[in-house]
C-alpha cells in the first residue's frame, strides 16, 4: 500500500506543476536593440564588345551597337566617359591589324544618327541619374565610315570606359 501512496502523490505533484500553467515570475526589465543601416554610393560597370560586320567591305559606313549596363545606388548621378582608345591618331579612333599591318578608322556616338561622338569630358560624356537604382543599358553607337579598301585582317581597339559617380 505504500508504494501505491507514493506513486498516488508523485502523480498529484506532477499533475500540479502542470496545472499552474507558467511559473510566477518576479519582475521584467527591457533594453533598446539598435537597427542601422549605411547607405553608401557606389556604382557598377558592365560592358560588352562593339563588334563590327564587314563581310563586305564597299564604300558604305558600316554601323554596329552594343550596350553597356550601369548599376548605382539610387537617385546617384553619373557620368560615362569614353576614352581614344590604344591605337588614337589625334583625333581619331582606329584599329589595328597586326595580318594587315595597318588601320581602320572609326569612331563611338552617343546617339544613334551619330551625330555627337562619345568621349571624354563635359561635352562629350553621357550623364544620368540611376533613378530607382535598377540597372541602367545604354547604348553605345559605333560606325566605319566608308572604308573604302581595306586589307584582310583582323582589326582590334581596345577602350577604357569611366564611370564617375
Amino acid at each position: 500500500m505504500q508504494g501505491r501512496l507514493r506513486h498516488a502523490i508523485a502523480g498529484a505533484g506532477a499533475a500540479a506543476v502542470l496545472a499552474s500553467g507558467t511559473p510566477a515570475l518576479a519582475g521584467t526589465t527591457t533594453n533598446t536593440l539598435p537597427v542601422r543601416v549605411q547607405v553608401t554610393v557606389g556604382c557598377t560597370l558592365q560592358t560588352r564588345p562593339l563588334m563590327f560586320d564587314a563581310t563586305t567591305i564597299s564604300n558604305q559606313n558600316i554601323d554596329s551597337t552594343t550596350t553597356i549596363t550601369v548599376r548605382c545606388t539610387p537617385n546617384t548621378d553619373f557620368t560615362v566617359e569614353i576614352d581614344k582608345g590604344l591605337y588614337a591618331n589625334g583625333i581619331n579612333r582606329r584599329m589595328f591589324s597586326t595580318e594587315a599591318n595597318g588601320y581602320v578608322t572609326y569612331d563611338v556616338y552617343r546617339d544613334s544618327p551619330r551625330n555627337n561622338v562619345w568621349g571624354t569630358g563635359q561635352t562629350k560624356n553621357v550623364t544620368a541619374n540611376s533613378g530607382s537604382g535598377l540597372p541602367l543599358e545604354i547604348t553605345l553607337f559605333g560606325r566605319i565610315t566608308k572604308p573604302g579598301t581595306i586589307k584582310a585582317g583582323d582589326y582590334k581597339d581596345t577602350l577604357l570606359v569611366t564611370l564617375n559617380f
